[in-house]
């Protein structure tokens, strides 16, 4: 902790001196702007610095009395008195700590990144048009003012013009030199030497200003700048005079209707002021450290308590000197505290010295600090993002610039609002997976509020008749009931247009339960099924693929359910192409079936005892020869390949190429992409024959009704299994009457192979 301190300490310490700078004219220019005494904005400063920057969960948030509080304050003040005033503070205090507690700092995350953006900008742009004016002399307005339309009715614009009346030579020579100092400063000379780092380049530029200033008076008395061209703080006989400057708040009016009135509106302001400065300043952190906002509400309410028991002004987090900080090169709070203990020390003992400083070369420093905000880059960024970033991004900018803070955020939010309807309208509330043929896949997302209500009529209505439609509601945690009740209509209205529709957990509306997750086979699952049954599930299962829908499994829950023993429901024998795998294809999770994997799904000894092994130890009960269409083995027998073992291998497939080609013509054979499907679909009946041939055990079984043994074959172009009646044992006969053929099977387990029917193979 105590090696960061020092490493960082060089940083902040210069970064604290930059945004000691500006914080002198700036809370002294809101304060008199705000009808209170002038050291009130400074002891604000000096609160923020101390107090609550140490508290907050902010790193590089600078606190202080804001500008866009100037109105109320006034307001407040001539109803109520100062005094007054300051318990309404101190009640505002209390409330926003009241705010953090119940946890009202999360609105901040609901601020859109385009309108926070959007006010990083237009501060910058706000923060250059202003500074213009004193940086050639005219120094009516005060220094801090945001609002477009002034205390003297001029606005941004109209000051620009009206400043060409009063230009003062000597200011525009000031700024110029101070602007030029502080750019050969800050890219020319800083990084020769790492102890020019220290030297902040605004105290480089109101250096210049100063001396400029005093060569002026000298030499050249009438460019000279004095009175209000200048920072003037109080200046007291004694250092302990600045304690007749405190002020108490009149406890007295605590039952004050007004003041409570004042006091929420404070809190209100303060707080929303509060909270779209800490995404501004989170956004521009070049660490991007995440400020915890309830925390802030709290130490908020704190620093504002403390500030109306000695005469300050209401505290908010300040983006135009916490960007000055971060610009600084400000790492940690250590910055904000060296900015209020400089505040403190020139209040005391260097107010005169201070008094010196031009404001036309502060506002060089101003003018840069605007320009970093609003750099055109930032502008071009946000184009790329996209209109529905960028409409809200320039309306907050222009509501900025024309009106004022809270007044621009409030349009640039109302068009983010707009922006949001529109984007979520026009976007997709779902997944859409267009499959072989007209089948279209909607998968709602997690919130399904009212809001997509229009986009999802549209879409149900556009739907063709005759079409195929899949609702997959499965990983939805909230569904309006709008929506449901949408969703309950479109069945009827499926009905009449002939569209086949398949609704995946739609679990009803609201705050929706998580959808069941299917556990692993058991063995009490497993023995309580027949083999008709696993063969509907297996059929399920692959519907639910083809719709691109999947069972809700927690595989890693299976991994621990299984760890102990295995109980599989069947054995799948399919090709080893990489389009088949039985798992996906049937939607089964780990334990589910064995696989069995070999090219062209072919027999031999060593599939017949696993399947043996599925069936008599492990307790399968459905045997399942899959085929596949576009086979490549397939192919090979075919086309008579040889090539090492494989040509062994394609021997096994021979006997269905045969037996489909004797079916033909031989002058009138099939054309390849046709025989290739009926020799796929021959070799799997064939298989299932061999397996009952060679093994007397599986036969028995499956004759005893205990297990089944069928065909199917799988499209690869479609997804779907087509299971083949005709290679089903008549199971149904067998169970009906199991007396009659349970004889027929007389096989006497070993115990040692009863347990291994449970372990993995």
């Amino acid at each position: 902790m105590l090696n960061s301190f020092s490493k960082n300490l060089k940083d902040d310490i210069s970064a604290g001196i930059a945004v000691f700078l500006v914080s002198v004219p700036l809370s002294l220019g809101i304060a008199m702007a705000s009808g209170a005494p002038p050291l009130s904005g400074l002891i604000t400063g000096i609160i923020g610095g101390l107090i609550v920057s140490q508290l907050s969960g902010s790193t590089l948030g600078i606190n202080g009395t804001a500008a866009g509080l100037t109105v109320i304050i006034l307001a407040a003040i001539q109803q109520l008195g100062f005094n007054a005033f300051l318990l309404a503070m101190v009640l505002a205090g209390l409330m926003q700590v009241g705010m953090g507690i119940v946890r009202a700092g999360v609105i901040a995350y609901y601020f859109p990144s385009s309108v926070i953006n959007g006010m990083l900008y237009g501060i910058g742009l706000i923060l250059f048009l202003k500074q213009i004016p004193h940086a050639v002399g005219y120094d009516r307005d005060y220094e801090g003012d945001v609002n477009f339309i002034q205390s003297d009715q001029y606005s941004s614009f109209s000051e620009l013009s009206h400043m060409l009346n009063s230009l003062s030579p000597g200011a525009v020579l000031i700024s110029l030199l101070s602007l030029a100092s502080l750019l050969i400063w800050e890219f020319l000379i800083k990084d020769k030497h790492p102890l020019l780092r220290l030297l902040q380049g605004g105290l480089v530029a109101l250096l210049v200003g100063v001396l400029a200033n005093l060569l002026l008076a000298n030499f050249y008395p009438v460019w000279e700048l004095k009175n209000a061209h200048l920072v003037m703080i109080p200046v007291f006989e004694h250092p302990s005079d600045v304690l007749s400057q405190l002020y108490l708040p009149d406890f007295a009016r605590l039952f004050d209707p007004k003041v409570y009135w004042f006091a929420l509106t404070i809190a209100l302001v303060a707080s929303i002021e509060t909270l779209l400065t800490v995404e501004a300043v989170d956004k521009l952190d070049p660490y991007k450290r995440i400020t915890p906002t309830s925390r802030e509400l709290i130490v908020q309410g704190i620093g504002n308590i403390c500030a109306g028991f000695i005469g300050g002004l209401p505290m908010t987090q300040l983006i135009i000197r916490s960007s000055i900080n971060i610009e600084s090169g400000a790492k940690s709070r250590t910055a904000a505290l060296v900015q209020s203990l400089l505040l403190l020390f020139t209040i005391i003992f260097i107010p005169g010295v201070f008094n010196l400083v031009p404001l036309a070369s502060l506002a060089s420093i101003l003018l840069l600090a605007g320009y970093r905000l609003a750099r055109p880059q930032v502008f071009e960024n946000m184009y790329m993002a996209g209109k529905y970033h960028f409409i809200p991004f320039c309306a907050t900018v222009l509501g900025l610039v024309l009106t004022d803070l809270l007044t621009g955020i409030a349009i640039g939010m109302s068009f983010a609002l707009i922006a949001i309807l529109i984007e979520n309208y026009r976007g997709s509330f779902y997944l859409r997976e267009t499959h072989i043929g007209n089948k279209t896949v909607l998968r709602l997302s997690e919130q399904v509020s009212f809001l997509n209500k229009a986009n999802v009529q549209r879409t149900l209505k556009q739907l063709p008749p005759g079409s195929e439609v899949v609702i997959d509601a499965t990983r939805s945690k909230f569904i309006d009931y709008d929506i449901f009740e949408i969703i309950q209509n479109f069945r009827s209205e499926a009905q009449l247009k002939g569209i086949k529709l398949t609704v995946e957990n739609l679990r009803g509306y609201g705050t929706l339960p998580p959808p069941e997750t299917v556990g692993a086979q058991t063995s009490a699952s497993q023995q309580s099924l027949t083999p008709a049954e696993v063969l509907a599930i297996l059929k399920e299962g692959n519907e639910r693929f083809v719709n691109n829908l999947k069972s809700n499994r927690n595989l890693l829950e299976q991994v621990n359910d299984t760890r102990k023993g295995q109980f599989p429901i069947a054995i799948i024998l399919s090709c080893i192409d990489s389009r088949t795998s039985v798992e996906l294809i049937f939607d089964q999770g780990l334990g589910d079936v064995f696989s069995a994997r070999v090219a062209g799904n072919v027999v031999n000894d060593d599939i017949l005892g696993s399947m043996e092994f599925a069936c008599k130890l492990a307790g399968s009960k459905l045997i399942v020869v899959l085929g596949h269409s576009l086979c490549g083995a397939v192919k090979g027998a075919c086309a008579d390949v040889e090539l090492d073992h494989l040509t062994g291998l394609l021997q096994k497939i021979k006997p269905a190429v045969h037996a489909v080609r004797a079916e033909f013509d031989a002058k009138n054979p099939p054309e390849q992409p046709v025989l290739v499907q009926k020799v796929a679909e021959r070799n799997v009946h064939l298989s299932v024959e061999q397996i009952r041939k060679q093994s007397p055990l599986l036969d028995g079984m499956a004759k005893a009704g205990q297990i089944d043994i069928v065909g199917a074959m799988y499209d690869v172009e479609t997804g779907q299994v087509e299971f083949y009646a005709d290679t089903q044992t008549a199971a149904a006969c067998c169970q009906a009457h199991p007396a009659a053929v349970a004889p027929a099977v007389t096989n006497v387990i070993p115990i040692g192979l009863q347990a291994l029917g449970k372990s993995a193979v």
